[in-house]
This record gives C-alpha cells, structure tokens and sequence, in this order.
C-alpha cells in the first residue's frame, strides 16, 4: 500500500500518547485500528489504599521516565511505579499495550495539571532534517513564539492531516517532488516541558516550499516507481508566521 511508511511513523508516534480522554479523533482512529487494548484501559485505579488518575497532562506525551520492573496487578491489569520524585505517578502496563499512559495520584493531580498546563513550563523546539544513516537532524530552540499561534498550527494540522480510518474527502492537496533534505528540510515544531518529561505531538511534519509552510499529508513512494510529497498548504498568515519564525531563530542558532 502506497502509505505503508506513513503508518509505520505514526504507529512509533502513538506509542507515546497519554491520555485517553484527549486524544484528538483523527488519533484515536489510528490507535483503535492498532491496538486491541484501548478499550480496556481504566480512567482511575485504586493501588495499595491510593487512588490515580490519568488525564492530568491532556494531548501531551510522556518520555524519558523510567518504571519499576514489578508488576502491581489489579484486576485483570497491571501497573508499573513510575521513578520520579516530583510526582506519584504508576503507567498502564498490560502485554501488548502500544501507548504509554500515566495515572497521577488523586491529592497531587490538581497540581500535576496545573503545571503541564503552564506554558511557562515549556520550552518550544523544531526538529530540522530527517534522520537516516547519512546525517542525522538538527533540533532547533524556538524563542519568542505566541502560545496561541502554536495552538493553531496544532489544530489546522489535526484537522488537515492524514487519517486512513477516516479520511476527509475536503481537504484539498497537492503534489510536489519529493523534497531535497539539504534544500528544503522536514520541520517538525513541537514543544517539551522543562522537567523534560512531556512533548507534545511529533507527527505532524512541515516544508517551507517557494516561501510557502506545507502541511505533510503524507509520502508517496510509488510502489518503488517514484517518490512524491502529498501537502496540504497551510493558511498564510498562519504559515508565514511560522516561516519568519524559523527563519528568526535559525539565524539566532549559528
């Protein structure tokens, strides 16, 4: 299938997502066509006396914990302890689970919420290139960027992006050659939190083409015959934000 490649990346991706109750739809759809397990995954768990809670980090994804090698069964799941003395956090861990998700214990969850929902605890980033055995990308600080044209680009991209469980016949694309990586980089804009254990989604993908942002929709490989980019253009003022932005903090950079 011509967008083989393209569910492969978004599969790794979805690994990461947190919180059942705000993945956005077109997600979703992919993460019910990927694992059987969604469905068995609990709002709240009752561990030792204790109640957790997920939802406390909304779209937001977690890396970098590490987790106790034991296994707390309750019920018919089983969690694992999270290392992190900030918080008291467990992770959903039953066989076979594709996507991390953390619970937060019930006194600390208003306070865990608080803080992953401060922009002020977030540093923004693009990551430049992409990697293969040849070079590797670059990752980028963006400085000075607007919170609420962050969020718009976030929203254009869910809406706009490319969903093979339910795909949107509207949404206008174009093809292009496949872009030069020296040329015209992939840009992937995202943002991390401070403590560096949150990121929010890394799959939408970007290229600033003929002083124009475009929206990957996704890569065409032609069955080996040829290789081509699907985009959907992203709104111009929109976009040429993003590009002066870029571009602003590229020349900061070097």
């Amino acid at each position: 299938m011509k967008w083989s490649k393209n569910i492969v990346i978004l599969f790794g991706v979805f690994m990461l997502f947190g919180c059942v109750k705000s993945i956005p739809e077109k997600a979703l759809n992919i993460i019910k066509g990927v694992s059987e397990h969604l469905s068995e995954i609990p709002n709240a768990v009752t561990i030792e006396g204790k109640t957790y809670h997920n939802g406390f980090y909304d779209s937001l994804f977690p890396i970098n914990f590490t987790y106790d090698t034991a296994r707390i069964k309750v019920g018919s799941n089983y969690f694992r302890r999270v290392n992190y003395e900030k918080f008291n956090f467990v992770k959903f861990s039953n066989d076979g689970t594709v996507i991390d998700i953390l619970y937060c214990a019930e006194e600390q969850w208003e306070q865990a919420h608080s803080y992953y929902a401060d922009r002020d605890n977030f540093l923004y980033y693009c990551k430049v290139g992409r990697d293969n055995i040849y070079q590797d990308s670059v990752i980028l600080i963006i400085q000075d960027i607007t919170h609420e044209m962050f969020d718009k680009l976030m929203v254009f991209s869910n809406e706009n992006g490319y969903d093979p469980y339910n795909p949107n016949k509207n949404i206008m694309t174009h093809r292009l050659p496949f872009p030069n990586n020296d040329e015209s980089p992939e840009l992937i804009f995202y943002r991390e939190s401070n403590d560096g254990y949150f990121t929010s989604f890394k799959g939408n993908k970007f290229y600033i083409i003929n002083n124009k942002l475009l929206l990957v929709y996704f890569y065409d490989y032609g069955y080996g015959k040829y290789e081509e980019l699907v985009a959907v253009d992203v709104p111009d003022e929109l976009g040429h934000y993003f590009i002066e932005i870029f571009t602003k903090s590229l020349k900061n950079s070097q």
